[in-house]
């Protein structure tokens, strides 16, 4: 897990709490069997139960945030994976300290402020740790942690990780489709406005009034979008009739040019009117909560495959790092197989 990595996670955590997972301190049990003290030794450093509990507690909130539920049969098993992380977090940091590598209290103020500069307040911030059973110390030690790891693996492992060209072109022929551009559409609209009753008028004439006021805004506006679409029917120019009429400021001095849209990056009403249409064809009227729309599809611009020089770069730097994780799995394992591991749950 690199530095943004974690601060995103552990922001995620704390922001998105569930309310039912907030309750009162009880003794920490797995199953209905109480934890000890102690959950596991690491070359003789010990690892408290507390370390083992918010990491489980994190895992229940990633879980409750998926719809699954942690059933207490599951705890004892989960507990027993979860711990295995943390003491493969003991060894890196062991074996990061073997070599010298530090991190500065700077560092890790920098990173700890991140965090915090994601809440509203300091007070906001400290009782997100709460709920999550952490303290700004317990905080700052995850980070020290994260960054100690980052080091590690960037000494140890990222100088003996390699992609050649052979690895890159085959992850590319294998997928293809992650490189596939979608079909596009070439869309320009003439929009008109309409607009919603306030509720915010008090006493029932005034609300009356503002009800009248928007229908005959809105019957304006529907007369208005009428006698347009009557000039584009009769073939006036579609761009000069935008720059003209349309309301959308944005596109209408490009003469009502939209962009390259993919039906899902538009507005519904949008994207389902303009797959039906033909090149250079325009539509009818599309009433939106935007108000009332006219679309002109100027060019269907078919699905492309990237070409892999263009993709050469970002295809070997997933590949590197894919490749750098994996061999750091392997580094771990083996400082395990080197270790004095003692697990009491």
């Amino acid at each position: 897990m690199n530095r943004k990595t974690l601060i995103f996670s552990i922001f995620l955590q704390l922001l998105f709490l569930p309310s039912g997972l907030i309750a009162e301190e009880k003794p920490f049990t797995l199953n209905g069997k109480p934890v000890p003290q102690v959950v596991a030794k690491v070359n003789g450093v010990a690892l408290g139960s507390e370390i083992l509990e918010r990491e489980l507690f994190a895992f229940r909130v990633r879980a409750q945030q998926m719809g699954q539920e942690i059933k207490p049969a599951d705890e004892t098993t989960i507990g027993r994976e979860l711990l295995k992380q943390a003491v493969a977090r003991e060894l890196v940091v062991q074996k990061a300290k073997s070599l010298g590598i530090a991190i500065t209290d700077d560092k890790i103020n920098s990173q700890l402020k991140s965090i915090e500069d994601q809440f509203p307040s300091h007070e906001g911030f400290l009782t997100a740790l709460a709920f999550q059973h952490m303290s700004i110390p317990a905080l700052k030690e995850k980070i020290h942690r994260t960054l100690l790891e980052d080091e590690l693996m960037r000494r140890e492992i990222a100088p003996n990780v390699d992609i050649n060209d052979e690895e890159t072109k085959k992850y590319y022929e294998d997928n293809k489709t992650n490189f596939t551009k979608p079909v596009l559409y070439r869309l320009s609209h003439i929009h008109i406005a309409t607009i919603k009753a306030s509720g915010e008028a008090e006493g029932e004439a005034s609300q009356k009034k503002a009800q009248r006021l928007t229908k005959l805004i809105n019957e304006e506006a529907k007369e208005k979008v009428n006698s347009i679409l009557r000039k584009v029917k009769a073939g006036e120019n579609f761009a000069e009739l935008a720059k003209q009429f349309s309301e959308d400021e944005v596109s209408r001095e490009k003469g009502g040019y939209l962009g390259d849209l993919h039906p899902d990056s538009t507005i519904p009403e949008i994207g389902e009117a303009m797959v039906i249409l033909k090149e250079g064809e325009t539509s009818g009227i599309i009433q939106s909560q935007f108000g009332y729309h006219i679309l002109k599809l100027d060019e269907i611009i078919p699905s492309q495959l990237i070409p892999f020089s263009e993709t050469k770069t970002d295809i070997m730097n997933l590949l590197l790092k894919k490749k750098t994780r994996d061999l750091f799995t392997n580094y771990v394992t083996d400082l395990g197989k080197k270790a004095d591991i003692q697990v009491f749950i």
